[in-house]
């Protein structure tokens, strides 16, 4: 049973922005539209709508704002209680039409980038990925996740299973598995991107040292506690090789985060802080003996104005015990790097385009001077139809490095996104 209900859980974040308000409904409101639609079975309306909405027989402003996947409140809310109403902690659920737990989705991409100067320029249609989902709340107390992605030529597997007991404005839970640890899965710019592409302090290496990145899915054990709109966790995680992987291979260190999580405001509007204590061995092949060691540390908030959105984060890492000498890639024993990034979208209430910007910076390692990377990133997002099965997506990149004689690169993304 638990595999059958596992395969769909991102449902909610598979879904688009509805053509209602930009607010999110209570829970009362939702119960109640839930108990009146028949418990599972959703209404005619609610039956286009991907796997959680079907079931709650909701629009996709439910549980997200401005745009898919980003989520709102009442979408983190629903995920921090296992995948069901916080009002549901407690009450038995039944597995009965598996349309409530199942989604799948698309993405196809127009890739195009040129690097100013000599080098050639590419240009390309692509899958970017096709991914099945699933999952939700299961019992009194649990729930699960899966997300089976092909992308690129690989496929890549993240799955949970997750406990919660207490009451709706406190509770608290363990999860286990292969997971989401703070990236695609915490408020203010630790979510899901509202455009393609993830902030460069979290989705690259922050030092020119080890290869640590925020975004790196890993295998661990989290155990966490909600009290009213702030959510706080600390994790146990396998950490990642000295190639950067993090789901393969014997690992002899595990690595430490804490977390927190606090909720502004039903748009979901809020602060994320996070904390990360690391080691990887044999990070230089000269050395394949030695433990090096790192701290990341990260911080980000946002606020929803109306129909306007402003985020600002902050990144910092140290690296410590590299090796040096001889044959060494490593020239001094401690790195530090740090990064930022700000953004600002607005959504046109008449369709529901979103127009963002991004500056994002990073600088590998503070003691040397102009080896930084700045990006500029400007794109849209327009669901499609109600509810919204289709999403499109444009987004302009420029990267431009301080270090002389390095050239900009220009890149445009075109993305069309299916979800079912």
């Amino acid at each position: 049973m638990l595999v059958t209900m596992l395969l769909g859980v991102l449902a909610a974040p598979a879904v688009g922005l509805a053509d209602q308000p930009h607010t999110a409904p209570s829970v009362a409101a939702y119960e109640s539209a839930y108990r009146s639609a028949g418990g599972f079975h959703a209404s005619a309306a609610g039956a286009a709508i991907p796997a959680w909405a079907r079931k709650y027989s909701m629009n996709c402003n439910g549980c997200h704002l401005p745009a898919v996947p980003r989520l709102n409140s009442f979408g983190f809310k629903f995920k921090w209680a296992g995948y069901r109403l916080p009002e549901e902690i407690g009450e038995k659920t039944e597995v009965s039409d598996i349309s409530d737990y199942v989604a799948a989705r698309l993405r196809v991409r127009y890739n195009f980038s040129k690097t100013e100067g000599s080098s050639p320029t590419t240009s390309e249609f692509a899958l970017s990925d096709a991914t099945l989902f699933a999952g939700g709340a299961f019992g009194k107390h649990f729930g699960a996740f899966l997300e089976f992605e092909h992308a690129v030529g690989e496929t890549e597997l993240v799955n949970h299973v997750m406990g919660v007991w207490g009451a709706a404005e406190s509770y608290g839970g363990a999860r286990v598995g292969q997971m989401h640890w703070l990236l695609r899965g915490a408020v203010a710019g630790f979510d899901r991107p509202t455009g393609i592409s993830t902030p460069i302090p979290l989705s690259t290496q922050l030092t020119s040292a080890l290869p640590f990145k925020f975004s790196t899915d890993q295998l661990g054990l989290e155990g966490f506690w909600v009290r009213g709109n702030n959510r706080f966790s600390a994790e146990v995680l396998n950490g990642v090789r000295e190639t950067g992987i993090a789901d393969e291979g014997d690992d002899r260190a595990k690595d430490v985060a804490v977390i927190d999580q606090f909720l502004f405001d039903k748009q979901g509007s809020g602060i994320t802080a996070v904390g990360y204590l690391g080691r990887i061995h044999g990070a230089d092949p000269s050395d394949p003996g030695l433990t090096s060691k790192f701290t990341r540390l990260a911080v980000s908030a946002n606020k929803v104005f109306g129909a306007a959105e402003a985020m600002a984060g902050y990144a910092y890492g140290k690296d410590t015990d590299l090796p040096i000498g001889f044959g060494s890639a490593f020239a001094t024993e401690s790195v530090k790097g740090q990064g930022f990034w700000v953004y600002g979208g607005y959504t046109l209430p008449s369709n529901k385009l979103t127009l963002f910007g991004r500056y994002e910076f990073v600088d590998p390692n503070t003691d040397l001077s102009d080896n930084g990377r700045s990006r500029f990133v400007v794109g849209s997002v327009l669901p499609v139809s109600l509810p919204e099965y289709l999403r499109f997506t444009v987004e302009y990149t420029l990267d431009k490095p301080q270090l002389s004689g390095s050239k900009a690169k220009h890149g445009l993304v075109g993305e069309v996104m299916v979800n079912f």
